[in-house]
Order: structure tokens, then sequence, then C-alpha cells
């Protein structure tokens, strides 16, 4: 009993013990290794498991192969720098890819894997003459490898390195791969500013998922006492930025709620019922997260996953004794990790704290969100960032550019100087821009309004004098929640925005759920196309409990006051009519109970689907306004997924086709006198957004981060000038009038 669970408690352990053992048998040396990476697999959960070895051409060909799928010997090689293993041996770093057909190095070798769509986890081999191989292990990409996987193989890849065996084999000392010279990295810009400092690499805290506990009481105790722990120490936080701004203040009580989640707390209670320590529930909890949030389609919704991520690793601390917030900081600290949470981030010392330098991330994460509030650059998803910078290097952050300079020269010194000046003069010019009435040169009024999908987004209304919310995204709290909001939180949340909006107008967007924005809690379908399946208002109208309990939350939050409701996805106008039947029976209850209702209430349907804008006429006899959403309405006018890599680009917002077909759109609008606005990506780019002005466009719905360059763009504008321009370009067909209106735009001063 005694040896079981001393098995149970050491994986890695007993894992190496049965290596070393085969190591020692009287084979040859390939047929030893090979046996290891068979075990090695079978103790890890991998399909495959490959040795590669360096040869004297500076290759890494495979020396020892374990295939669950092809028993049979592979000869592969790979120059240093070359594929994802060649990058592994130059980086000298390891690597965890849940899909290597999405890695910029990958490079298909017939002959390994048939199949490229694979998640990989890859350790360099490394002893004191340098690197001497490559090992990696492969799986299906429904299993992708954790953090404690990475640390158990880089223990084995230490400890084969260390074969005396293998000092036959030629090394590649500390010089050769390794990129320590000025080089840009490319990312996105998630907040502007420019930066110097000194690299700085956060560590994350992981464990791993297989420990065993058979003190199933004193493991629940302990997970009690750290969640407890956890929960004063946020609230700590949180009296610590009682001063400061309230968008900080709103992010950490959004961060608060998610930590306080009953469904997310209930789960790890339920692994440690099954024997794992409070650790592995944690860690498992974390990864089935991982899994749930790498299926949704949407990476404003997908990025949630870092706070849950920070409040795994905030957990963990917590349960293992560690002390929060006493790393040492360089005096200028570019901050380096691949994802980070809002906490996170203030647990280091903000004075210290120059850039944010993330590999993954999105615009619209807590952390970018804070991180603006507190005016630090910020540049995410720059590819393999955590391979490439190291701690102690010297960083340049552009974040008006989405770049980071490694290792930069006096000159960019210089430049970076010159940027942060022009910076501090830019920001007095955009707060005098906000102040200004937004009318083009010929007197033209246009009508701004910002997407939202967080409260915290709100602030840009005051900050950029921006006139109220032209599409406020329902779904974003759902999706952060692991239990369906009942209507009193529904109530809560949506009062809270209307009160924040300060009177200005809102349009609420009913969910748009299904598809690839996956609700934990729900019951999903399976869908071969999900931008084209169970999504939207078809949930809405197949679940009408869902469409009903929102609508009444938001009756009950818009009390005496106007309600917007914006249906989206409707394809046939039989859909929206159903819609208004489900929000007709909401107010009846509300009346029957003596409740305000809204007043007025205004109804209102995105153009999403093309067969809907082939009912626009009798359809606009029903509705009070139209949203044109330009993103899923470009990619079915094209039947070209915008996700997709390979075509994304094909085809041009910008082209004939697809202006005639949006100049349609607005024509019928406004001859039927029904108010439109254009809340896509598109309206928050600079020279689209002077297109859609020229077709006719009044009012765009855009992100707060576009509303001071899109301002600018309509105080240049002159609109009669360009509507003539246009059209007259519309006549002839052009697959892009891109470079026809950038040079339109020179020639007449317009700031796009």
């Amino acid at each position: 009993m005694n040896s079981i669970d001393q098995k149970r408690k050491s994986p890695l352990e007993n894992l190496l013990q049965q290596v070393s053992e085969i190591l020692v048998r009287r084979q040859t040396l390939p047929s030893r290794l090979t046996a290891c990476m068979r075990t090695i697999a079978n103790e890890m959960d991998a399909t495959t498991a490959i040795l590669y070895l360096l040869t004297p051409d500076k290759h890494l060909e495979v020396y020892a192969l374990y295939d669950s799928y092809s028993p049979h010997e592979k000869k592969v090689r790979f120059r240093v720098g070359e594929g994802i293993v060649g990058f592994i041996a130059a980086s000298k770093k390891s690597l965890i890819c849940d899909n290597i057909a999405r890695h910029p190095n990958f490079l298909f070798r017939p002959g390994i894997a048939d199949h490229v769509n694979l998640a990989l986890l890859g350790v360099p081999l490394t002893n004191s003459r340098g690197t001497i191989g490559v090992l990696t292990l492969q799986n299906p990409t429904s299993k992708p490898f954790d953090q404690w996987r990475e640390k158990g193989l880089l223990e084995i890849g230490s400890y084969l390195a260390q074969l005396e065996e293998l000092n036959r084999f030629p090394a590649l000392d500390s010089a050769e791969g390794k990129m320590r010279s000025c080089h840009t990295l490319q990312g996105v810009s998630f907040n502007n500013g420019v930066a110097i400092g000194t690299a700085y690499v956060h560590q994350p805290c992981s464990w791993r998922e297989t420990d065993f506990t058979s003190d199933i009481k004193s493991e629940t105790v302990r997970l009690k006492l750290a969640i407890r722990n956890m929960m004063i120490s946020i609230d700590k936080l949180l009296e610590s930025t009682h001063q400061t701004d309230k968008e900080t203040q709103e992010v950490l009580e959004s961060y608060r709620m998610i930590a306080s989640d009953r469904g997310w707390i209930r789960k790890m209670n339920e692994y440690i019922q099954k024997g794992f320590t409070a650790e592995a529930a944690v860690q498992k909890v974390r990864r089935h997260t991982r899994e749930r949030f790498a299926e949704i389609g949407d990476q404003n919704l997908k990025d949630r996953l870092s706070d849950l991520e920070d409040l795994a690793s905030r957990l963990l601390k917590h349960l293992s004794g560690q002390e929060i917030g006493t790393d040492k900081l360089p005096d200028s600290t570019i901050l380096i990790a691949q994802n980070l949470g809002p906490a996170e981030l203030l647990d280091y010392d903000r004075r210290y704290i120059k850039g944010l330098v993330l590999e993954e991330g999105v615009h619209t994460a807590h952390v970018a969100i804070l991180a603006r509030s507190l005016d630090i650059p910020v540049v995410g998803r720059i590819s393999l960032l955590l391979t490439q910078v190291e701690n102690g290097d010297k960083l340049i952050i552009n974040g008006d550019h989405g770049t980071i300079i490694l290792n930069p020269t006096q000159e960019h010194y210089d430049e970076a100087q010159n940027a942060i000046s022009l910076n501090q003069d830019r920001l007095a010019l955009n707060k005098e821009l906000s102040e200004k009435e937004c009318i083009t040169l010929d007197k033209t009024p246009i009508k701004l309004t910002l997407n939202a999908g967080l409260p915290f987004d709100l602030h840009h209304l005051d900050d950029l004098q921006l006139e109220g919310v032209g599409l406020y995204r329902t779904e974003i709290p759902f999706m952060m929640r692991s239990s369906f909001p009942n209507v009193r939180a529904q109530t809560e949340l949506y009062r809270d925005i209307i009160d924040q909006a300060k009177g200005k107008p809102i349009t609420f967007r009913t969910l748009d759920i299904g598809g690839d924005k996956v609700l934990p809690y729900m019951w999903r379908m399976q869908d071969e196309n999900p931008v084209l399946g169970w999504r939207a208002i078809r949930v809405a109208l197949d679940k009408p409990a869902i469409l009903r309990q929102q609508v009444r939350a938001l009756i009950h939050a818009s009390q005496g006051k106007s309600l917007n409701l914006l249906f989206p996805m409707v394809s046939d106008i039989n859909e929206y009519r159903e819609a208004r039947a489900h929000v007709n029976h909401e107010l009846s209850r509300a009346m029957r109970g003596k409740i305000q209702v809204p007043a007025p209430i205004s109804y209102g349907v995105m153009l999403e689907v093309p067969s809907i804008v082939d009912q626009l006429e009798p359809l606009l006899e029903e509705v009070n306004f139209i949203s044109v959403g330009t993103n899923d309405l470009f990619q079915f006018f094209y039947a070209c997924d915008r996700t997709n890599p390979n075509i994304s680009n094909r085809y041009d917002v910008l082209s004939t086709p697809f202006l005639n077909y949006l100049k349609k759109i607005c024509d019928v609008c406004n001859k039927a006198n029904v108010p439109t606005s254009l809340c896509g990506e598109i309206s928050s780019k600079p020279l689209e957004a002077m297109a859609l002005l020229a077709l006719g466009y009044r009012t765009l719905s855009i992100t707060g981060s576009a509303a001071v360059p899109i301002k600018r763009m309509i105080l240049s504008l002159p609109l009669n000038k360009t509507r003539e321009f246009i059209l007259n370009e519309l006549k002839s067909y052009s697959p892009s009038l891109r470079p026809a209106l950038q040079n339109f735009a020179k020639e007449q001063q317009i700031l796009v």
C-alpha cells in the first residue's frame, strides 16, 4: 500500500527510475533510447516521443522514436534554426505549442506525423558542452500539454543529456543559434506610448495535476483557507487603489466577482473529493477552463481566461505559502509575460513598471484596461516572446506601432526619447480634440458612439465625448461565469451600466451566444461551421427562457428610462417578429406586476446576413433603427472566413462590390427615414470610415481607442468632395479602392 502511495505522490521520480533501469540494459544505445521514448510517452500521456540528436553537419536527426500510430523508423532531419525542432535547439528553450501548424517556424517533413495538426511539447538536451539534441512529445490538438509536463520533460531531458554515451555527439556551444543582436519583434498595440527599460519575465505558479491524497478533509480545509486568504489579499488590493481612478476599481471589483464564483470553487472541491490534493485540484480546473476557452472563436471573450489563470496562480501561491508581490524589480521595468491578470500586474511595485509586453492577450483584457488606466504602454500577441526575451535584456516598447526592440542601438534610444516627448505633446492635443464638435469641413454633423462589452468600457463616453453606446455586447459577462446569471444578477449589471452612461443612450444587443461563443454551463451542438450554426437569435428563439429572462432584467433595470433593444443575426423577418412577441410578453408581465416599463422602447435589427438585406424594405416598416454589422456581413458576402489566415486577406472591405452593397443598405434606410448606424470593425479605421461617410452613413459605433483618430479624420474631411469622388469610383469594378482613397486623402490633406 505504501509503495502505491509513493508512486502516486512522485510520478516524475518513478519515471526517471524506469528510464535509468532501461539505460543499464545490455542492448544497443538506439534500442535502449527507443524503449525510453516508449516509456516516456506512456507515462506522460503522449502519443509520440522523439529524440533528435545533433549530427556533425549541424542537423538534428531522429535518433530514437516511439509513435503509437506508426511503429516504422523515420530518418528526418532539421537544420539548427529550421522548423520547430531547430528553433528549440537554437533558442535553447522549451516550447509548448497547442497546434504546430500555427507556429511561425512550422515546417512539414514527410514521415513524421503525416497529419500536421498536432500539439507539441519540446525541450532542448543541454549539458556542459552545450545543446546536443531535442526531445519532443506529440499529441492530437484535443490533448494539449500542461506546464507541469514541461517541467517534467525538462528534467528528463537534462538527465538524458548527462549520459556518457552521448558525449560522442557534437554540441552547439553557447553562442550558436542565440539571437542576442538588436532586432525588432512585431505585435499588436493594446495601449499607446513609448518606454525604455529592462526586461523582467513574469513567472506564473503551476503544480502537477497528478498528486493524490488520502486526507480529503485536510485538503478541503487547506483549499478553504487559501481561498479566504486570497480574497483578503484581493480586498487589500481594492483598498490600496481606493484613491485611484474609478476604472481601476471596476476592473478589480469584476476580478473579485470571478474569484468568488461558486461554480469555480465547487469544481475544485469535487476534485479533492476524488482524492486529488488541493494544488492538483486547482491545476485540473485551470486546465479544463483553458481547454474550454480554446474552443471559443471570439478573441475578446477568450481573453477572460487571463483572469482565471491569474486567480489559479494566486491560489497556488497561497496554498504553497509563497509571498506575493515581493519581486525585486529593475528601476525601469518592462514586464514580460505569456499572459497576465489584473491583480498580478498590481502585485508588482507600480513605480517601477514602465511597460508591459504579452505573448498573447487582447486589448479588452482586464490587464490591458488596467494598464491603460495606469498609463503603461502595452504590446501583445508577440509570437514566441518568451523564447526570445530574457531577464535583464534591454528593451524599447513602442505601443504606438505595436513593437518592441530587443537590445536597441544608440540610434534606437535617441528615437525613443524623441517619441516619448512627442507623445506628451500628443496627449495634450487629443484632449483639445475631444472637446471639439464632431463635424466635417463642410459642416455636416457626424455621430460617434461606443462599442462596449463590459461596464468599465463606459469611461470612454466622458473621456472622448461620445454620444452614447451604439452597441453593448451583453454576452461577455455571461462568458465570465460558470453558471447562468439569474434575472436579479442581470438586472444589477444592466442597472449599473445604465447609471454609468449618465443619461446617454445605450443599445443593448441581446445575447449573441452559441456557435463559437460557448457558454461552459450550456448544452451545445456540434456544428461543422459554428459561425453558420446555432447561434444568436436562433438560440434565443429555440431557448426562449434565455431571451425572456434577459429582457425581463433589462425592463427592471430601465424602469421609466428609454431602452434600445438590438437583435443579432436575424436572417428572416419572422425571426424578428417572434423575438418581438417574447418582449411584448415580458412587458405585459411587468405591467401586471405593477413594474414601471421603459419609455420609450426602440427595436432594431443587426444587418449581418445577406438574406435579411433582401427583406429590408418590409423590415424597415416594423423597426425603429438598423445597425449594420459589417464583420459577419462581409464574410457572408464573400463566403470568406475572416478568422482563416489563408483567405482572410483575399478580399477587401473597400472593394467596389461590397461598398455598393453598403450604399444600397444606407440608401434604402435613408429613404424610409430609419436611423442607421454601422458598428463593424471597419468603422474604427479612419480610411474605411471616410468611405462609409461618403456612402451616406452619419452614425458610426466605434471602439474607444479609435475615437481620437476617427474624429481627427472627420474634422479634416471635405465630405461633399469625398462623396463625389467615391461615387464616381463605384461606377466601375475594382477589387480594392484602398490605393485610390489613400491618394485622394493625401491630396485633400485628410488625416487618415
